[in-house]
């Protein structure tokens, strides 16, 4: 019979509401998890808007006291303007200079070393991306997870359109709703029960929230939430949201990252954008060579599980309590090892990057992103001038198609076409992500649908998937989505994009 050795015990301090004074005196809270023994420590940090007594939302990664058995210690940080610290919440530019500050602070302790690493998912990713472009001396290494390379695009524009499904479940249940009893704890709101009450009852109606017309009109006050309004005002990509982008900034970032992305994130395409960016323009070699990318068929808002949606991807896809799993606190506290303490068990001679394969369903090593051997192929849209539904004409084939007739529907707003799975945030009941059959949505006449004959072999699709669409609208302003569904021999419709 085999026995599993007990797991080490050690004595945990942990110290709550410490005040970190940023450099225009305003003070954010923390709360410090350490080895009660006496030494200095490599950092973690995870500055968070989400708040830091719930762990800053540490359940979709880390776990901070396995961090801390590993010889670690741990800082958890509210953001400016957010729960116990002081200041007013403006997201992202804030992040840059308090980044510095919150980071530099944690290597001057007497229990830390002095190297510091930054973990953390979603926004808690664009505070490390935001610190990383800051350069702070102490910085070691980032491991953002499920988070954007800019903020415009891909956070709150999408192809020049505003995000307003993600905007409608992000700042009212997530930003608003916690600044509203932030507010009253410390100076009391006037009419705060009427404020409560309307958000409560927004959040639970929900759609009928997201058909606010005007949307400026949803139940947020423009005075404590000024941001949501300054996002709608700038609907281009000017300077307002150049000074707050990432991705033009990969040049200056001087650390590694591991980059944790699901195939089903909203933020997807940034994750990958931020792997690649820091891979050919980061400021050093460490942050060069030493950058990784991790990518799971997961979705934003749990934590990665093997399903997604209404697929189950197999035991070895997710995170949990069996040993075979994906382990990824053990992969963020190895990346850290190898950085913070400089621990070289190979890690540096294995392939940066990790995937899931989706249909195959397993784990597989790359040594680029995107892969070194995939083939770009064109396929062309084509129909006899009726790809209304799935039970239209509409083709999807390698070959150019000649003069046809174009497609045409009629859109109206009153009856739009529902989204159903995808990349998606932040609301699960409303808008659920992942993988779902496409069908009930494929239905519809103001859905164009194009199909390819059933493929003769397998085919990997891996990579980006780029839509050239030529159009045109009698309406003055429309949106145009496409998505790439995978189709199986009894009809049911997998989305994959």
């Amino acid at each position: 019979m085999t026995f599993v050795p007990a797991r080490e015990t050690i004595s945990i301090t942990v110290e709550r509401d410490v005040p970190v004074a940023m450099r225009d005196g305003t003070l954010l809270m923390s709360d410090v998890y350490r080895p009660a023994a006496a030494g200095r420590y490599p950092v973690l940090l995870q500055r968070t808007p989400y708040n830091k007594e719930t762990g800053g939302l540490s359940l979709l990664q880390t776990d901070t006291f396995r961090a801390v058995r590993r010889g670690y210690a741990v800082v958890i940080q509210d953001c400016r303007g957010r729960y116990r610290s002081d200041g007013d919440f403006s997201p992202f530019l804030q992040e840059i200079d308090d980044g510095y500050d919150a980071v530099e602070w944690c290597g001057a302790q007497d229990w830390s070393d002095g190297n510091v690493g930054m973990y953390g998912t979603s926004y808690v990713g664009a505070t490390q991306w935001l610190a990383a472009i800051a350069a702070p001396p102490s910085l070691r290494a980032i491991v953002p997870a499920f988070t954007a390379s800019d903020y415009y695009e891909g956070w709150t524009y999408q192809g020049g359109a505003f995000q307003w499904g993600f905007m409608c479940n992000w700042v009212l249940p997530f930003l608003t709703t916690a600044d509203l009893l932030r507010r009253n704890e410390r100076a009391g709101v006037a009419d705060f029960d009427d404020w409560r009450d309307r958000l409560i009852a927004a959040i639970d109606a929900n759609p009928e929230t997201a058909k606010t017309l005007p949307l400026t009109e949803i139940p947020v006050n423009k005075e404590w939430t000024p941001y949501f309004f300054e996002w709608m005002a700038h609907p281009s990509r000017d300077s307002f949201w150049e000074e707050r982008s990432i991705e033009e900034r990969h040049d200056q970032v001087q650390v590694p990252a591991l980059n944790i992305a699901g195939w089903y994130d909203i933020f997807l395409d940034g994750s990958l954008r931020n792997f690649t960016g820091v891979q050919e323009l980061g400021a050093t070699d460490a942050a060069r060579t030493g950058s990784r990318l991790l990518l799971g068929p997961w979705t934003h808002t749990t934590p990665p599980l093997a399903q997604s949606g209404a697929v189950d991807f197999g035991a070895d896809a997710g995170q949990s309590l069996m040993p075979l799993s994906m382990d990824i606190d053990g992969a963020t506290l190895r990346f850290f090892d190898r950085w913070l303490k400089g621990i070289d068990d190979g890690y540096d001679e294995e392939p940066p990057v990790q995937l899931f394969v989706m249909g195959e369903d397993v784990w597989r090593a790359e040594t680029a992103w995107p892969l070194a051997r995939a083939v770009e192929t064109d396929y062309f849209l084509s129909s006899d001038g009726n790809a209304n539904s799935i039970a239209g004409d509409g083709t999807l084939a390698p070959d150019a198609p000649g003069d046809e007739r174009p497609d045409v529907f009629l859109y109206d707003p009153f009856h739009p076409v529902p989204t159903f799975g995808g990349q998606l945030c932040c609301y699960p009941s409303t808008l659920p992500p992942g993988a779902y059959d496409q069908r009930p949505v494929e239905v519809r006449p103001d859905v164009l649908v194009y199909t390819t004959p059933p493929l003769a072999e397998d085919t990997e699709v891996t990579g980006s998937v780029c839509l050239h669409l030529w159009a045109a609208t009698s309406a003055a302003d429309t949106d145009f989505t496409a998505k790439l569904v995978d189709i199986y021999p009894d009809g049911y419709a997998r989305n994959l994009t």
